[in-house]
């Protein structure tokens, strides 16, 4: 019981970590809705790290609701998201 507790600790602290890195990178980014998607160059899901050009597969499986889009390269990779590996913006 004694070498369970801490591995449960170090797994609750991992989880906690990552979720906030994900909000963090929520933020980011601005919250828009399929009739917007044409003011910006590239979008990404709030909850995925790739950003993509709103053209891509990928991109178009994003839900509504995590749908956030950006208008430079730049401001995507400074929200920490990478370019998509089958779009490659």
């Amino acid at each position: 019981m004694k070498r369970i507790l801490p591995i449960i600790l170090l797994i609750l602290m991992v989880v906690f970590i990552a979720s906030f890195v994900y909000s963090l990178m929520a933020e980011r980014g601005d919250k828009i809705n399929r009739s917007q998607i044409s003011e910006y160059k590239y979008v990404a899901s709030r909850l995925k790290e790739p950003f993509h050009y709103p053209t891509c597969r990928w991109a178009q499986k994003i839900s509504e609701e995590n749908l956030i889009g950006f208008k430079t390269r730049q401001q995507a990779l400074d929200s920490g998201r990478r370019p998509c590996k089958v779009c490659k913006p």
